[in-house]
């Protein structure tokens, strides 16, 4: 009668086994599914008026000069000037897999690293750095003439972030508020 019993309940056991085997499955598939995927292809979302630069702790506000950069390990890190983005990355030595930057005209996100640049005292940035990026070489070139500026390529702007730190204007307007 024992070896009967032991049967049905090895039977059960073995079921329940099954049972709870596929049920901690089902919920691993769940929480890694509610998990926030990071896109390192993507350009991380800015809420305007809400979100706050990484570097000054003010309100991003303008699209227009607004930057961000993706560390390798998935984090982003959002400005609201392009010369903030610089400096920050430059102070902190983050390793980073992309940076970002709007154009000036569309407001259309572009990899930093396909942009032209424009460095010029005549455009006021939020943080006072002048710095405007394009995504086409002659909108660039038209504005530079237009505001005497210079035109810099993206790895001609990490050449000048040591500039860009010594030189930036502590006069700098904010137009844009604390949190």
């Amino acid at each position: 009668m024992k070896s009967k019993q032991w049967t049905v309940n090895s039977k059960q056991w073995f079921s329940n086994s099954w049972l709870v085997l596929v049920v901690l499955v089902m919920l691993t598939l769940v929480v890694a599914g509610c998990r926030r995927q990071v896109d390192m292809e993507a350009p991380p979302e800015i809420i305007y008026g809400r979100d706050v630069c990484d570097r000054c702790g003010m309100i991003i506000e303008d699209a227009r000069f607004a930057a961000a950069y993706m560390t390798t390990g998935g984090d982003a890190r959002i400005f609201d000037d392009i010369g903030d983005m610089l400096v920050h990355q430059a102070d902190e030595k983050d390793e980073v897999y992309a940076y970002w930057v709007h154009d000036y005209e569309t407001e259309a996100w572009l990899r930093a690293e396909t942009a032209h640049f424009v460095l010029t005292n005549e455009i006021h940035t939020p943080m006072g750095y002048g710095l405007l990026a394009f995504a086409d070489s002659g909108r660039a070139t038209a504005v530079a003439v237009r505001n005497n500026g210079r035109l810099l390529t993206f790895p001609e702007l990490g050449e000048e972030t040591a500039m860009l730190t010594s030189t930036h204007m502590h006069s700098h307007g904010h137009n844009h508020h604390h949190p």
